[in-house]
């Protein structure tokens, strides 16, 4: 699914995008490095995509926020949980 909304800061679409119950992956697309620095670090999402969707490296943590998901796969952190 993909939702597609106007806005006009990027503060307006950091509360949008953020305004929701889950937080599974995101997506950022712009031409400005600072701008998706700038968004990339305020989204509440297990994974954000800057200038590409769904590319994953195998060996980095994956889960998500609120009710996508609860602690991390993958990578060092999702071994923490069999670790004592």
């Amino acid at each position: 699914m993909l939702t597609i909304q106007t806005f006009r800061t990027d503060d307006e679409v950091i509360e949008k995008a953020n305004n929701t119950p889950y937080g599974l992956s995101a997506g950022v697309w712009t031409d400005k490095g600072s701008k998706i620095f700038n968004l990339t670090t305020k989204l509440r999402a297990g994974v954000v995509w800057a200038n590409t969707y769904n590319q994953f490296d195998p060996t980095s943590p994956f889960g998500g926020y609120k009710e996508s998901g609860f602690g991390r796969e993958g990578g060092l952190q999702g071994l923490w949980g069999y670790v004592k």
